[in-house]
């Protein structure tokens, strides 16, 4: 009888533990969300998100040689003379690739990273850490594009169109070259699943301009070339289109000067008109959002900026508030960073601080991936795992 009572008292006792601990847990929570001061305190002392330029890795340049820098998937890649050369979240050097190409503009897509001749004529493609293929084209390249599976859009531009765009397959084959006379290509993007091509075209041979977001299809650019457009939305009168991106479930997150919106199913949806001067910087560069910045003033010589994250699929919102001005934002897959001088912020796409960064100098220049992001300056790269 006596242990049967021993071991009911330390059931309660373990009982009673275990709801007390589930209370704090759910008090700590809520504090956590809703007060500021206390999630600030968590943030730094229990969850170390706060990191400074003395507590992470880095990776010295040779200033004596030009640095071109791109990050993709875990990799920091750093193009000089003519080689590509990779390194981890450690700033360890992995691999060294030859490319023939100089003056580079990139673009990355997981574990795709393409290349090109910045007017010049030479594409190539790496997947991972491994080169898989070069291509030289006719013309002049102004842009390149890559989707997840290593589908490659080129644009360029030669004596007699404005615009050309080439597309490859992820071996490096070209499939089709389409032709644009008068409209000059100012962004495009690749569906994931390879199907459609989504560019934004201005048309300025007229005396107003005319901005175009414009569908090709893959297969019709194979078959019947002269259909390959398959939807167009045209934009108001006097209206810049100056990004597209093809987002999941096949929608295209648009930006123009003048605000953001979504084509889903053919049909344009608007989401911020950005007509006033509150409305500072628009982000598409998601898997299924877009974001932008309000700016409000908070008081004398204070202000407040609210980060606003759109979920595309549904529409759903959720704000991220800064008691900075922010300089500047910039959007990679399912992280958005935001610029405020001397600091920066990274944030998921549910509006949660993942890291902090306080430089001792302006940041200026940053990139990143959704695994690690880096702060360049001249002399060096510094490494931020997310």
């Amino acid at each position: 009888m006596i242990k049967i009572n021993k071991l009911n008292r330390k059931r309660i006792v373990i009982t009673i533990a275990v709801i007390l601990f589930i209370i704090l847990l759910i008090v700590a929570i809520v504090l956590y969300i809703s007060k500021k001061n206390v999630r600030n305190w968590v943030d730094i002392n229990i969850f170390r998100k706060i990191v400074s330029e003395q507590d992470i890795q880095s990776i010295n340049l040779n200033t004596d040689k030009i640095n071109q820098i791109h990050v993709y998937n875990n990799y920091i890649s750093v193009l000089n003379d003519k080689t590509v050369t990779l390194y981890n979240s450690y700033g360890e050097k992995i691999t060294s690739i030859e490319v023939n190409i100089n003056s580079a503009i990139f673009d990355s897509s997981q574990k795709y990273f393409a290349i090109a001749e910045n007017k010049g004529n030479e594409i190539c493609l790496i997947f991972d850490k491994t080169y898989l293929w070069s291509q030289k084209l006719e013309g002049e390249i102004l842009q390149i594009h890559v989707n997840k599976n290593g589908c490659v859009a080129v644009i360029t531009t030669d004596a007699t169109h404005k615009s050309i765009v080439t597309f490859f397959d992820s071996q490096g084959k070209k499939l089709f070259t389409s032709y644009f006379a008068s409209t000059r290509i100012v962004d495009a993007s690749i569906s994931n699943d390879n199907k459609y091509i989504a560019i934004g075209e201005l048309d300025t041979s007229g005396t107003i301009i005319k901005s175009n977001i414009k569908i090709l299809s893959v297969q019709n650019a194979q078959q019947n070339p002269e259909n390959t457009v398959i939807y167009t939305y045209e934009a108001e009168d006097e209206v810049l289109i100056t990004n597209v991106k093809y987002q999941s479930k096949n929608q295209i997150a648009c930006i123009y000067n003048n605000g953001l919106g979504v084509i889903k199913d053919q049909t344009y949806r608007e989401v911020i008109k950005a007509d006033n001067d509150n409305i500072t910087y628009l982000a598409n560069d998601f898997n299924n959002h877009v974001a932008y910045v309000d700016e409000q003033n908070t008081g004398l010589f204070k202000a407040q900026s609210n980060v606003h994250i759109v979920n595309t699929s549904d529409y759903q919102e959720k704000i991220y508030i800064m008691d900075y001005v922010a300089k500047d934002i910039y959007a990679n897959d399912n992280v958005i960073a935001i610029n405020v001088g001397t600091e920066i912020y990274f944030v998921d796409t549910n509006g949660w601080l993942i890291k902090r960064y306080t430089a001792n100098q302006e940041i200026t220049n940053v990139k990143f991936s959704e695994s690690l992001a880096t702060i360049i300056y001249k002399d060096k790269i510094v490494i931020i795992d997310l």
